[in-house]
């Protein structure tokens, strides 16, 4: 036999083996697939039966957010006192875990669990034609906080408005990571809250849950807390931080707003608990 038909033969044949292999990858991915969707179907209807309605639409359609731990990133903070409070910033060691910055303009301190504090000189950061809560959100960013306005409180008579945000990262919320500014006579006067203390690295060692657990977890948790609800009205995915004598922790979690209260859902353990009342994730 002639080699360019030997040759012919062999080609086919790989052709015919890598189409198979293909339609076997394909199967199976359709039969995870359809596995998922069945299980998610059937976590549904274990809610439903046991008196807990939820619309599809109104679940996430994956576990899409991933553990994140982030390193205390000091020279960051440098930079951003320096940024916002001008030149000729002086720094002041507190301890290990707290830096203060200061100048003639005012003064910012950092802590090592991510809260900050700051108090400005009356009118050296004017507002002027923007809006208190527009003004600070371009203060924040300075900070390295990208956030919402959660709340804007004004009191006419004294000329002092206070303006709450929410931190945000990579499009998503996190919970517990808040900020308010002080305004008074359209200057910044104070700043306080929490924000991340660097940039965040995924964390390979924690894997969440599945969707179809996430929501077998809700309800065992319900029952646990000695609670009763009817409907689940919306779920936010976002994070938590928790910050120790190491990295700070980003875990994942579930906002679960229902008709009797808010929860909180750990999708890596799939722990829940009542979310504070009146926390900014129900707003």
């Amino acid at each position: 036999m002639e080699w360019s038909r030997i040759k012919t033969i062999i080609l086919i044949i790989l052709a015919v083996t890598n189409l198979s292999l293909l339609a076997f990858l394909f199967q199976r991915e359709l039969q995870s697939q359809s596995a998922q969707r069945e299980a998610r179907q059937n976590a549904v209807l274990f809610l439903q039966k046991s008196g807990v309605t939820v619309e599809d639409s109104d679940i996430p359609e994956e576990m899409s957010l991933l553990p994140q731990t982030v390193e205390w990133d000091r020279e960051q903070e440098r930079t951003a006192a320096s940024t916002l409070l001008g030149g000729g910033v002086q720094e002041q060691v507190w301890s290990d875990e707290i830096y203060r910055y200061y100048n003639e303009t005012g003064n910012l301190q950092f802590h090592r669990d991510g809260t900050f504090q700051g108090e400005f000189v009356q009118g050296a950061f004017p507002v002027g034609e923007e809006s208190p809560a527009a003004y600070g959100l371009v203060v924040l960013n300075t900070l390295g906080f990208e956030g919402e306005v959660l709340s804007i409180q004004a009191n006419g008579g004294e000329d002092v408005t206070t303006v709450t945000y929410r931190q945000w990262w990579d499009g998503v919320p996190i919970f517990n990571h808040q900020a308010t500014l002080t305004f008074r006579e359209g200057s910044l006067a104070a700043v306080e809250g929490r924000r991340l203390t660097g940039a965040p690295a995924l964390d390979e060692s924690r894997t969440p849950i599945s969707i179809p657990t996430a929501l077998f977890q809700f309800y065992h948790g319900v029952v646990s807390l000695g609670d009763v609800c009817s409907r689940i009205d919306r779920i936010t995915p976002g994070y938590v931080t928790s910050a120790g004598a190491g990295p700070t922790s980003l875990t994942p979690v579930w906002y679960i707003v229902t008709d009797t209260r808010t929860y909180r859902l750990d999708t890596l353990t799939g722990a829940l608990s009542r979310a504070d009342e009146g926390s900014a994730a129900e707003s």
